[in-house]
């Protein structure tokens, strides 16, 4: 019986084509990040330069993954998308083609969008997670443990002449935005390591990625650079312009805001290395996903009501403008709801996934909706 080429053994040829095909495509990225202005505008730390990690994390792929993948020869490599891609742009140079040849020609297969699309995603998406880490988020951990330790010294101070209840509360004034800046940083790790990493060995092997427009642009108007026209176009509150004057308020919102992040880090880390926007790396079924299908996205669309919350509280703002910010916020709320009926969309097709679907059946609040 003839062999399929799943179970066809992987040749030295097969491993060369993949390997030089993932250097001339890894080397066009790095290129790109390397040179162009706009992501040397965004370095903010040459100490801890992410355009520098893109070129040891290059190195270290052109040095160590040909021998790899000489000893181990993965089938993965037969269905190589690097030389998927490569074949395509190399296809577009064929002479002497009639203009109907060429327009077949341009227009790719499936598996070529498919290949593409998954690139894009892994490039876009990793480079701005290591660029949040580098820029945002690690460069200022020392600083943060610190600022947490401090404060807890001076409300323990607080506790001790004003009681132990008036320091808790002084404590959780001074560090919430701390903290939630530490659960930011950790959910980013989970999703730099999903987006720049692809193993078998990781359980991250990407099996679709959403090529549909709107499932695209619903997801890309929600990170830079496109949100900035976004918030532009649509108003909402930050957290900064909780008001000052209301304690009792701030520290229930700020303690609000903590627990959701907190949730959405538990949910992209029960995710773990299957996190990703527009792809398919699988199906996780524990818990919270096995009360909810989009948990994470529940936790930010409460994010945004409980941001709105303090619109009413605010004299300096009018009705108009309080109308306004409000309205803003049903349209993120759309937005996330329109991010989750795309990625259903895309996951439906998945027979593990359909299964899935029928014994959770709520997205976002469990028997409700």
């Amino acid at each position: 019986m003839e062999q399929t080429k799943n179970t066809c053994e992987v040749s030295t040829k097969d491993v060369l084509k993949h390997y030089l095909a993932s250097i001339v495509i890894y080397g066009l990225i790095l290129f790109v990040i390397t040179f162009c202005p706009l992501f040397n505008e965004t370095i903010e730390n040459e100490k801890l330069n992410y355009i520098v990690f893109f070129i040891i994390y290059y190195l270290g792929y052109v040095i160590f993954a040909l021998p790899i993948f000489l000893k181990f020869r993965p089938q993965s490599i037969l269905e190589s998308r690097n030389l998927t891609i490569c074949r395509y742009f190399k296809r577009q140079f064929d002479k002497g083609l009639t203009t109907k040849e060429w327009l077949e020609k341009i227009t790719p297969t499936q598996k070529e969008s498919q290949s593409m699309m998954i690139l894009f995603v892994k490039a876009f998406f990793g480079v701005y997670t290591i660029n949040l880490l580098c820029n945002n988020y690690l460069t200022s951990l020392d600083y943060n443990f610190d600022f947490l330790r401090e404060m807890f010294s001076q409300a323990y101070q607080y506790a001790a002449s004003e009681g132990l209840f008036n320091g808790i509360l002084q404590y959780i004034d001074d560090t919430a935005d701390m903290w939630t800046k530490l659960t930011i940083t950790l959910t980013t790790l989970i999703l730099a390591f999903s987006y720049i990493t692809e193993l078998e060995l990781f359980k991250n092997k990407v099996k679709s990625v959403d090529t549909t427009p709107l499932g695209v642009i619903s997801c890309l108007i929600c990170y830079p650079p496109l949100i900035l026209l976004t918030n532009k176009l649509i108003p909402y509150l930050t957290q900064e312009l909780i008001p000052a004057e209301i304690l009792g308020l701030r520290i229930v919102l700020n303690i609000l805001i903590v627990l959701i992040h907190l949730g959405s880090l538990f949910a992209i880390f029960r995710l773990g290395t299957k996190s990703g926007n527009l792809t398919n790396c699988g199906i996780v079924t524990g818990f919270p996903y096995n009360i909810i299908r989009h948990p994470d996205y529940t936790m930010q669309m409460c994010g945004y009501v409980l941001l709105t919350i303090p619109v009413y509280f605010i004299d300096s703002i009018s009705i108009f403008e309080k109308l306004i910010l409000v309205l803003g916020t049903c349209l993120w709320l759309y937005i996330y709801y329109l991010r989750a009926i795309t990625e259903e969309r895309h996951l439906i097709k998945d027979e593990e996934y359909q299964k899935y679907v029928e014994k959770v059946k709520y997205r976002f609040i469990p028997k409700v909706f």
